[in-house]
């Protein structure tokens, strides 16, 4: 009598926490795209979520991609990524799309933004409904440590959202990031499957990479379980967030006024003067404006957000901009803010 194949556990409990993360039944009837570098994290996430849709008595009726963005930035080792990527789409009966970028930029935010962008174009341009990505739990304790060292808000230390929401008709999940990435690459190793190695993540002038190799392994001597650690302080301030963020929102619906009361163009806000409010919540109102309104929040730090709040807070008359570029119109008790520019996507919170 033939015995059943044996079940890889490791890969087992993959599958598990994909699942919980993620439901099957909400995605596998509508089209993802799926961020594939070759790494060993997005290579587990692709064969887990083709192994996971196949799964029911029902053939799934959605469909997912493959998408590969090739920064062309390491010659034929970028190319040998993109082939094995590709390779592995076809080995798995998946759609596949690549693009090669044909700029020399090598700075880690103008990177991610264009391959955010990809990845967007690419879900709109098939009509998906979600974008997947493979951050996992150690990327989530990089992320907070970065933030912390560049002198972040209370926001950035929330880490990377499980899911977001890119415009009003595409969303944005990572169904890994509560896996570590020694349970991955072990879940990897168990099912035979591999994956390539970039050699650029050991260039440590990339400041994610220095907190990788030299940071975390430096505080995992004294303390082993740091990155679990960091995660847990993470679920704790993410609860704290969510509150603060209901307040905000709050206050923004009281205190936005209507653009037919006041002549204020399309992007522009309109707000009135608060003299009572916490800071810390106007804080958070004016970070959710940004991020509605899509105004570039990357140059903004603590002292201009700081200053925005004490100019709601305040009766002072005064005009000034903020980064962005944000114009600061309070020379009337109203206060209009004003851009003329967007934010480009983003991967991750700040």
């Amino acid at each position: 009598m033939n015995e059943p194949p044996q079940i890889a556990p490791s890969w087992s409990r993959l599958l598990d926490l994909v699942s919980a993360n993620w439901a099957t039944h909400r995605w596998r009837d509508v089209g993802i795209v799926i961020g594939c570098s070759g790494g060993a994290d997005s290579v587990a996430l692709l064969r887990l979520m083709a192994e996971l849709r196949t799964q029911g008595n029902n053939l799934p009726r959605g469909f997912l991609i493959a998408a590969h963005y090739n920064h062309a930035l390491r010659g034929s080792e970028s190319d040998d990524d993109q082939q094995f990527v590709q390779k592995l789409a076809k080995d798995l009966g998946l759609r596949f799309q690549t693009t090669r970028s044909q700029s020399e930029e090598t700075s880690e935010a103008v990177l991610r933004s264009m391959r955010m962008q990809f990845l967007t174009d690419t879900a709109h341009a098939s009509g998906a409904r979600y974008i997947a990505v493979a951050h996992s739990a150690d990327d989530n304790a990089e992320t907070v440590l970065h933030h912390l060292l560049r002198g972040t808000g209370p926001a950035g230390l929330t880490g990377i959202n499980h899911t977001r929401s890119i415009g009003t008709d595409l969303v944005l999940y990572r169904p890994l990031i509560t896996a570590s990435r020694l349970e991955i690459r072990t879940a990897l190793k168990e099912v035979e499957q591999p994956w390539r190695e970039d050699s650029s993540n050991q260039q440590l002038h990339y400041q994610r990479n220095w907190i990788r190799h030299e940071l975390i392994p430096t505080i995992e001597h004294r303390y082993p379980h740091a990155v679990d650690a960091i995660n847990r302080a993470v679920s704790g301030q993410r609860e704290w967030r969510s509150l603060v963020d209901h307040l905000a929102q709050t206050w923004l619906d009281r205190h936005r006024i209507e653009h037919r009361c006041t002549g204020v163009q399309q992007n522009e806000v309109a707000l009135k003067r608060d003299h009572s409010t916490d800071r810390v919540v106007i804080i958070s109102a004016m970070q959710n404006l940004w991020t509605n309104m899509k105004w570039a929040r990357g140059a903004m730090a603590r002292n201009h957000w700081c200053r925005l709040a004490n100019t709601m807070n305040s009766q002072t008359l005064e005009r000034y901009s903020l980064p962005g570029p944000v114009d600061v119109n309070a020379t009337q008790q109203v206060i209009i803010l004003s851009s003329k520019s967007l934010a480009p996507p983003s991967e991750t919170n700040t």
